[in-house]
């Protein structure tokens, strides 16, 4: 029996899955920014037009300005949590789906392969390797979450301190607000720069994309598993793995070197 059709179609859906899975966290992580620095700026500009507005012109109104930003702050806030609910509800069932999806093709690449003594603990081994890809993405994803959220503090604080700095010449406080932007924004700065979170993020994704296009090839029997023998194959499999996770560990520990420690190219002499 030709088995080949019903794993295909499973990792078409695994693939599609993982899509809405990254989208639907592209739209949680979008949300989160919503309700914290989107409703915290709506907030600012409407305690800035109370400090810098001359209410004392005919037409304009505290009131009036007080009411339109406080139902705009209120429904800010209901879109934005409502938005990041959806999304993780959506997260959440795709996620599984994505879980059950793996589970039936493990299953199924059981039955097409055949059991022996020999073959069974490569068996308990090749089973390890989805979570390992998947902690290896999680991983990813949450460096990539950190260093979009202290790069947007130094995007949105560096505009808020040029801000600040022009309305410190009406009122005295705002020189304060502009000193204390100004350490966050070099704060996160130092921050991004000292832990590298979007290296660590990229590498981490290169790897985790890495095993997952070695399982595809060790299960389609393409590329260099093509017209091997189970046994050569598995064993292939095997040392291509750790050939992956070795690459990996040792990026992680050219991240850890300060700069002055890494080997620089010196030019050969003609």
């Amino acid at each position: 029996m030709d088995n080949s059709l019903p794993l295909l179609a499973i990792d078409q859906r695994i693939i599609e899955l993982e899509a809405q899975i990254s989208a639907s966290r592209l739209a949680k992580r979008w949300g989160l920014a919503w309700i914290t620095l989107g409703n915290i700026l709506l907030i600012g500009a409407v305690v800035a037009g109370n400090m810098l507005i001359d209410f004392s012109k005919p037409g304009n109104g505290r009131s009036t300005l007080n009411t339109i930003g406080t139902i705009l702050t209120v429904l800010s806030i209901l879109i934005s949590v409502t938005f990041w609910i959806v999304a993780r509800s959506s997260e959440r069932e795709e996620t599984v789906q994505l879980l059950q999806s793996q589970a039936e093709r493990r299953s199924l690449e059981v039955i097409t392969e055949p059991q022996t003594a020999a073959s069974q603990p490569f068996q308990e081994y090749y089973r390890s390797i989805p979570d390992l890809r998947d902690e290896y993405r999680k991983s990813a994803e949450r460096y990539r979450g950190r260093h979009n959220l202290f790069q947007l503090t130094v995007i949105i604080g560096s505009i808020l301190t040029s801000v600040s700095t022009t309305a410190a010449a009406e009122q005295g406080i705002w020189s304060w607000i502009a000193v204390g932007l100004s350490a966050l924004v070099s704060i996160s700065a130092g921050v991004i720069a000292y832990f590298k979170f979007r290296e660590r993020s990229l590498n981490l994704q290169q790897t985790a994309d890495s095993i997952d296009q070695e399982m595809q090839a060790y299960s389609l029997r393409i590329r260099r598993y093509r017209n091997l023998a189970p046994e050569e194959a598995s064993s292939t499999f095997a040392e291509e793995l750790e050939r992956i996770r070795e690459e990996q560990r040792k990026k992680e520990l050219q991240l850890e070197q300060p700069p002055e420690a890494v080997p620089q190219q010196r030019p050969q002499p003609l």
